[in-house]
């Protein structure tokens, strides 16, 4: 309940605030949604070199919803279809429609991963992160499910898995570990599926929808979104689990918030490199790295912990954990929620939390899993 209490206020808030769904002309109910269905209607006007011009795409949304505050479509033209699809239905259906179904497909991809016997796998989609995908009407369910079942795979079907991992270039960033992880593995098929998967789909939304998409993409909407980066007092910026977009509240010096940012995803990553080299099992090792990826990049946000959820879930109803392991679970289960409401105070939390669960989950996997050294000791004695 601790966990959920905000995002509970902020769905009062959005509803009590609407004016038939309008936020007082800053957002709209179902807030990043529009710019699923609204980008969906530009491009079923024809319009696809709009859709990244900041400026035409606004225009294109306020005729849509009356104005709004500052949208952008910063989502990779992979994901055209999928606008196209939920825009051909009226908002107010597409909405949920997107949500239960993304919601739904969540919580099937996430009934091996959620502990046996615990509770019920369909809390899976009421978690803080979870909460907040809901309420921001964002990607969370639909990445966290393509992540979940691509390791799911790995091992048995690696093809499968490579594909599954491709197509996470929905959002790209969130999977900027998974090929480091595969590489430290020698997961060699995985990777090659990947890798072609990303090709197909970039050689085929060129085919559709023309190569300049991807450029405007790449060189317009990416360099919009790292501006992004430094998010001041704006609250979406309180969303984020950036350690530099944190830093950048306390002080203007971009050398120390990038330098913190530098230290804390190094760490992230030597963490996830140590446990790739170890016998750990792919589940855990997975579930290391879906933390260790918000330490990482330098933008991303609370809505996008879905997974993370399930990895918080798992080391607290491990009966195996220690009990400060435990407690380092809770703090980043309730990291999303939590770290946002301290934001506004200038404290890191978000990050911070996030690198609590991180630690449990590296102690759990060097307790569990012997170093390639202790392995071959008795070998060599022999």
């Amino acid at each position: 309940m601790i966990g959920s209490a905000l995002s509970l206020l902020m769905f009062w808030v959005d509803f009590t605030h609407s004016d038939d769904g309008n936020l007082d002309g800053k957002a709209f109910l179902g807030r990043d949604f529009v710019n699923l269905w609204a980008g969906g209607h530009l491009l079923w006007d024809g319009r696809p070199e709009a859709i990244y011009h900041v400026a035409a795409y606004r225009e294109h949304l306020a005729s849509l919803f009356g104005p709004l505050g500052g949208h952008n479509y910063s989502y990779p033209p992979i994901t055209f279809p999928v606008a196209q699809l939920f825009s051909l239905l009226p908002y107010w259906l597409a909405l949920p429609l997107w949500l239960g179904s993304t919601g739904a497909l969540f919580v099937w991809a996430a009934r091996r991963w959620w502990p046996s016997g615990w509770a019920p796998v369909w809390l899976a989609v009421l978690t803080p992160a979870a909460l907040m995908n809901i309420w921001a009407g964002h990607y969370g369910f639909l990445v966290g499910a393509l992540f979940l079942i691509g390791w799911e795979r790995l091992d048995a079907k690696p093809w499968q898995a490579g594909l599954l991992f491709g197509l996470l270039l929905v959002k790209p960033h969130l999977a900027i570990l998974v090929p480091i992880v595969l590489l430290l593995r020698g997961q060699w098929t995985a990777l090659l599926s990947g890798a072609l998967t990303v090709a197909a789909l970039i050689a085929a939304t060129s085919a559709i929808y023309g190569w300049s998409v991807w450029q405007q993409f790449l060189f317009g909407a990416g360099s919009f979104q790292a501006g992004l980066i430094d998010a001041g007092t704006s609250f979406f910026g309180y969303m984020s689990t950036s350690m530099v977009t944190a830093m950048l509240r306390l002080s203007d010096s971009w050398a120390l918030a990038f330098g913190a940012q530098m230290l804390l995803g190094a760490a992230a990553v030597a963490m996830v490199a140590v446990a790739a080299r170890r016998p750990l099992p792919t589940f855990d090792l997975a579930m290391l790295a879906a933390t260790a990826t918000f330490l990482v990049l330098p933008y991303a946000f609370n809505y996008d912990l879905t997974v993370v959820m399930v990895a918080a879930v798992r080391l607290w109803a491990d009966p195996k954990a220690t009990r400060a392991e435990r407690w380092l679970a809770v703090t980043g289960f309730l990291s999303p929620q939590i770290g946002m409401l301290l934001a506004p105070l200038a404290v890191p939390a978000m990050p911070l939390m996030l690198a609590a669960l991180l630690a449990g989950q590296f102690s759990r996997a060097l307790r569990i899993s012997p170093s390639a050294a202790a392995r071959a000791a008795p070998a060599a004695a022999a």
